[in-house]
């Protein structure tokens, strides 16, 4: 589709991965900006259609980008629908030219009627932007635990190799299939956790045996960073966190919100991307206290 933005045309094409020439020319927009790749993501398979990507391209050459990612959750037992946009980015040198803007109100005129609600993440230099189309701040509030007295299982846990196949293809099984550890917890969508864990997060997979669970965790000095848990079965959160203790640890800190949270402190996060909503319909941020998990992010 052939489209003029400040009286330059432009091609506008979305959800076109499946073309070579032009998801190169997306992978290099976006490996000048953010500096990270989708490539690998969409050669292992993971590259669905819950993410469609709607972009400008002058000519061959990608130059603006706003994409859609399709958010199944399960909101403290009931199924929601939400949109959550992500990959906003535009060329320098076709910044200022209504580029975002265009793209930004296809997407809302085309899913705001069509979801719960419509979300995404903005750094510090675009929080003037959001309120523009609508989009209001919302608090988050993250989960941790101090360990005052240390309870070790000697569970037997090894480190997954994500470059191996057999192993994705095991995160990838249970992450689809897995019960829910989260008060906000997202379904149908172990696409998304594939792309942090063939990548940023590639050396922080775990499988606990004996509670078979895969686990992914960072460790940072004293603290254990326990982003997600996924498990076929039922296991106890204590369990599985005493499983990955060691003797420097004495605190932890959750990326997902848990279904029980009375032995956790909270606080509001605080970090360097904010969350903003569209036309909020509901206050579960402020009710329950909750956060998106971590892996859900876009």
């Amino acid at each position: 589709m052939k489209i003029t933005l400040s009286n330059k045309e432009y091609t506008f094409l979305i959800g076109y991965q499946k073309d070579q020439e032009r998801r190169a020319a997306f992978d290099i927009l976006v490996k000048k900006i953010f500096g990270i790749s989708f490539e690998d993501w969409y050669k292992a398979g993971y590259w669905n259609e819950k993410y469609i990507p709607y972009t400008l391209f002058d000519g061959d050459k990608a130059v603006a980008n706003v994409s859609v990612n399709i958010m199944d959750f399960d909101n403290c037992g009931n199924p929601k629908h939400y949109i959550q946009i992500g990959t906003v980015l535009t060329d320098k040198e076709y910044r200022n030219k209504k580029l975002s803007r265009f793209l930004m109100e296809k997407v809302l005129d085309e899913w705001n009627k069509n979801c719960d609600f419509i979300y995404l993440y903005a750094n510090k230099s675009a929080l003037e932007m959001y309120p523009k189309f609508g989009f209001h701040k919302v608090k988050e509030y993250e989960y941790l635990k101090i360990i005052s007295k240390k309870i070790y299982t000697s569970e037997n846990f090894e480190k997954l190799d994500m470059d191996e196949k057999s192993n994705r293809d095991l995160l990838h099984n249970y992450a689809k299939n897995t019960v829910a550890f989260s008060k906000l917890s997202l379904k149908e969508n172990a696409d998304l956790v594939m792309f942090y864990c063939i990548s940023f997060l590639k050396n922080c997979v775990y499988y606990i045996n004996s509670l078979d669970t895969i686990v992914i965790a960072t460790y940072e000095e004293n603290q254990l960073h326990l982003w997600d848990v996924f498990a076929k079965i039922k296991v106890e959160l204590d369990q599985i966190i005493n499983a990955l203790l060691n003797p420097k640890i004495d605190q932890i800190i959750l990326g997902f919100t848990p279904l029980d949270c009375i032995n956790y402190k909270v606080r509001e996060i605080s970090g360097d991307d904010a969350l903003f909503i569209l036309q909020e319909k509901t206050n579960i941020f402020d009710d329950y206290k909750i956060m998106f998990p971590l892996l859900s992010h876009a």
